[in-house]
């Protein structure tokens, strides 16, 4: 499959691409959260041709695929049973989020993300003291998003209700002046991927376009955003992907083609 071929990836298939090759030389330590297929798939594409003294912690197990180990399934539910069965070592239920407090890499997703990078996955309140959407809550978002070296933003959807110009409430914070005032010890967030492009944070926090996906325009993105985006002068298409890297991917990171809508 040739770099050509970047059309026929799927958003998640981009997702993964653009994870891998984003993380540090050295982040040594990537945490996967809950139902994070792309970032399950990005995270062994990169153990698997770029970072291969990274551990990824997926569920309860720990993978390290150097050496020529297998790559463990990406199963679209993060304690999948399953995963455990690859993995070079295992954590307990009870203390996994305090064998991971602080990793080098944590990925967050959300019902709502602002221009300041604040996310909210506890839910949508409804305005009578109530809720309209209730999110499946902040669990272990805090502490990770608060402490690891750096996260990514993942975002399923990309829509004026799901991108606006201010959360309605926050279960990571993003805003770099906040983070701070308050002395959080992480590096914040690091890039935000969508169903339309990629993005990051400028010099004062706000959130900046960095590319689009084949098939998308800028104005499709600034119409599918509920608040006012950086944008610079020229916003290219996100890079297309090497044939190594989609062979790696589609054969040994995504073998069931979960991120092209396969089943688990």
């Amino acid at each position: 499959m040739s770099a050509a071929d970047v059309t026929a990836l799927s958003t998640d298939e981009l997702t993964a691409l653009v994870l891998a090759r984003d993380f540090r030389p050295d982040d040594r330590v990537i945490q996967i959260g809950a139902n994070m297929a792309a970032a399950r798939a990005g995270a062994i594409l990169a153990n698997l041709t770029r970072l291969p003294d990274a551990r990824i912690f997926v569920g309860l197990a720990v993978e390290n695929l150097a050496g020529g180990r297998p790559a463990p399934p990406v199963h679209p539910f993060l304690f999948d049973a399953r995963g455990l069965q690859a993995g070079e070592a295992y954590l307990h239920q009870h203390s996994v989020f305090d064998d991971m407090a602080r990793p080098d890499v944590f990925f967050v997703g959300g019902l709502q993300v602002d221009r300041r990078g604040n996310v909210n996955l506890l839910g949508i309140p409804d305005g009578e003291g109530g809720w309209k959407l209730r999110g499946p809550g902040p669990v272990a978002l805090a502490t990770m998003s608060t402490s690891c070296r750096g996260y990514y933003i993942v975002m399923g959807r990309h829509d004026p209700r799901t991108f606006v110009e201010r959360v309605a409430s926050i279960t990571a914070l993003g805003d770099r002046t906040r983070r701070a005032e308050l002395g959080f010890p992480g590096g914040g967030p690091r890039l935000l991927c969508s169903p339309l492009g990629v993005f990051d944070f400028d010099e004062s926090g706000d959130m900046r376009l960095v590319s689009v996906h084949p098939g998308v325009t800028v104005d499709d993105v600034v119409a599918a955003t509920g608040f006012d985006l950086v944008l610079p002068a020229d916003v290219p298409q996100t890079p297309a992907a090497t044939e190594e890297e989609l062979t790696v991917l589609r054969t040994q990171a995504d073998p069931q083609g979960l991120l092209r809508g396969g089943v688990a």
